[in-house]
């Protein structure tokens, strides 16, 4: 287990709406959907804490509910940088965040492992080639003020994209890059689920 007290966040607040269906509910991996074969994947981290930011307009399987933090906005959902916030605004005792997105169905223990590993040692926000996501995040307390300012202030950006740029993030090569598979529309995931997910030895870059 890393010593520092890292939480766990998985996103699957958005709409889905290229997909047509809400991502996060198909079935996946010989599980009942994909946000419960992502929650499985996460809990083999050995993270201190595990939540699901899921906005509240969308529905939850029992069994996951208790992990669910929904964003601060309780209209609509703001972004992936809107849940980040909400679960770092709800876990004041967390030093880090290591964050994935629901829709990478191909993700695998060795890539997450890597970056948790690679952040932590590190101590400084690390991620992918330029995926962004998944996202070590170390939460110190300027890093918690911009993620509250960009949620708050009129002329904020919203965006992973300056959030790794205001943190001067490193950006990792990995060696599997089949893991970071996005599926945003019903032909990507038809696509993903002809790929066997095979764990690969990663080195860094």
């Amino acid at each position: 287990m890393t010593a520092r007290v890292t939480t766990g966040v998985i996103l699957a607040g958005g709409a889905s709406r290229r997909m047509g269906q809400d991502k996060a509910m198909l079935p996946a991996r010989g599980h009942t959907s994909l946000l419960h074969h992502q929650v499985a994947l996460m809990q083999q981290l050995g993270l201190e804490q595990l939540f699901i930011s899921r906005h509240i307009t969308l529905q939850t399987p029992a069994d996951l509910q208790h992990l669910v933090i929904s964003d601060i906005n309780d209209e609509y959902h703001d972004g992936p940088l809107a849940g980040i916030f909400s679960i770092a605004k709800a876990c004041p005792q967390a030093k880090a965040l290591l964050v994935m997105p629901v829709d990478l169905p191909l993700m695998d223990l060795a890539t997450l492992r890597y970056l948790l590993n690679i952040g932590d040692a590190d101590d400084r926000a690390v991620y992918f080639l330029q995926e962004y996501l998944p996202l070590y995040l170390p939460l110190s307390t300027r890093i918690r003020q911009y993620l509250e300012d960009q949620l708050t202030l009129a002329t904020a950006d919203k965006s992973i994209r300056g959030l790794l740029s205001y943190c001067q993030a490193l950006s990792l090569q990995p060696a599997n890059s089949t893991a970071l598979t996005n599926t945003n529309t019903h032909e990507e995931w038809l696509a993903s689920q002809q790929v066997s997910a095979t764990p690969t030895v990663i080195e860094r870059e």
